[in-house]
């Protein structure tokens, strides 16, 4: 039974955290006199040991009990027992599971602007790049490559947003909320709060030890990262594609047929593609798994644990292998085929419009009767005669007619684009820069809260060793 229901597997991953923990913990018993200096130095002592080296064996429920067991075996069953005065396993392992998510989430915000720098660096240096643009999969209008590119930078500056405030929101102490009444020692949560780096306390003792939304805000927030992610690598997969050929995989992000000498296959596209879909099914089991549970501690948290740890080991190395596959992207040289031509319609119909002083739908008939003729010819739309367009609209005018022969012509076609957040190339540059701008703060941010964390590690060894008998 006991093998059943341990946990230990998982606690592993919050073995050291735990240890701080108590350290923290033993600090403010010291402070309200249940531990003299001397017994809590032996039990700094013995804790400390214990940090570098956690205990793992079989027949222990979890961490939690085997941590106190290694403590009393060292420091003697009187003062090892005093270790767990006023506290509980269930604020206790909500803390541990807090300080080290933090940790692994900031560590997937600093993937995340990795990628996102990466992809900048590839935008700047195909601002005047022509690129295709899909709906439906169907070639649709022209763009540049860089345009594209910032459609991908500008989801992961929202899930950079999202991880932020999930991790802001996380940041908060459930320690001395005991099982979940708090305690009648009058220990000061808010000195291990700030020993174990957190910005406040969770005030609420059952919310402290109850809550798990923290849990299923991040499996969100991941899920609907590992979504974007996705999206950009069945991109790359469409676009890599022999048929299409927009870009070049790296031969180091690629492989070849066992049988097959001429492919190229994206496995490692493929592969992040399905490990994405393993990170929203651990958002869907926790969220089934909290689904109707009663206010309180339920064992059933337990089982959160290895769907959180999974999502990070799953999603971390995603992010990061197409941060570098990104970095070494190229486009191909392919002439664009007449399919690809005619997704300058869009643009001659509004020439007739500007030009031709008719309504759009009529504009949008006669372009697309252009379209027809130029498709039985096999050819694009450059190869439409002024006559045939005059044929098409009567009103045209000679201004008109050269605006339709630079509409159709692809190269310039991307400067006729005059809205914020087209492909014009000024434009792009625009939104390059100021995107730089955003993720180079979302660094200092991460960098904030990385010291922060190094800062409060540093203090807790500090007062531990106050805490020790020379």
């Amino acid at each position: 039974m006991v093998d059943f229901t341990s946990s230990l597997k998982a606690d592993l991953r919050i073995a050291a955290a735990t240890v701080q923990v108590n350290e923290a913990h033993v600090i403010a018993l010291e402070k309200i006199g249940i531990l003299t200096r001397a017994e809590a130095s032996k039990l700094l002592t013995a804790l400390h040991s214990l940090e570098k080296r956690p205990p793992s064996r079989r027949g222990v429920e979890d961490i939690h009990l085997l941590i106190e067991e290694e403590v009393a075996k060292n420091v003697g069953a009187v003062i090892g027992g005093k270790l767990h005065t006023g506290k509980s396993r269930n604020d206790q392992v909500a803390t541990a599971i807090r300080m080290v998510l933090r940790e692994e989430l900031l560590g997937l915000v600093e993937s995340v602007i990795n990628l996102e720098e990466s992809l900048l660096r590839l935008a700047a240096r195909h601002t005047r790049s022509l690129f295709v643009g899909y709906t439906h999969l169907q070639p649709a209008q022209p763009v540049t490559f860089a345009h594209y590119l910032l459609a991908e930078v500008d989801p992961l500056l929202r899930d950079l947003e999202r991880l932020f405030e999930s991790l802001r929101r996380l940041n908060f102490s459930p320690m001395g909320a005991g099982a979940l009444a708090g305690s009648s020692f009058k220990l000061d949560r808010d000195l291990v709060a700030r020993l174990l780096g957190f910005s406040g306390i969770v005030q609420n003792s059952i919310d402290a030890v109850g809550g798990r939304d923290f849990v299923l805000e991040v499996l969100g927030v991941c899920s609907i990262l590992a979504s974007d992610v996705s999206r950009i690598c069945q991109d790359l997969v469409f676009y890599c594609s022999a048929d299409v050929g927009l870009v070049e995989l790296p031969d180091q992000f690629s492989s070849t047929s066992s049988i097959m000498p001429q492919k190229k296959n994206p496995d490692v596209l493929e592969v992040i593609r399905a490990r994405c879909a393993r990170v929203s099914g651990n958002f869907a089991a926790a969220t089934t798994t909290l689904h109707a549970l009663p206010t309180g501690y339920n064992l059933d948290y337990q089982e959160l644990t290895p769907l959180l740890w999974n999502t990070m080991d799953t999603l971390g190395p995603c992010v990061r292998i197409l941060s570098k596959l990104v970095g070494k992207l190229k486009l191909t040289d392919r002439t664009f085929g007449h399919h690809v031509e005619l997704t300058s319609a869009t643009e001659v119909a509004n020439v007739l419009v500007r030009e031709g002083r008719i309504p759009f739908r009529e504009a949008h008939k006669a372009v697309g009767r252009a379209v027809r003729i130029a498709v039985s010819r096999g050819a694009s739309l450059q190869a439409i005669t002024q006559e045939e367009w005059t044929n098409l609209v009567p009103v045209l005018t000679a201004k008109a007619l050269r605006d339709i022969g630079r509409a159709t012509n692809l190269d310039s076609h991307i400067y006729s684009y005059r809205t914020k957040g087209s492909p014009h190339p000024n434009e792009t540059r625009r939104l390059v820069r100021q995107r730089g701008i955003q993720v180079n703060r979302f660094f200092f941010d991460a960098k904030h809260f990385r010291e922060r964390f190094e800062r409060s590690r540093e203090g807790l060894k500090r007062q531990s060793r106050r805490h020790l008998v020379p």
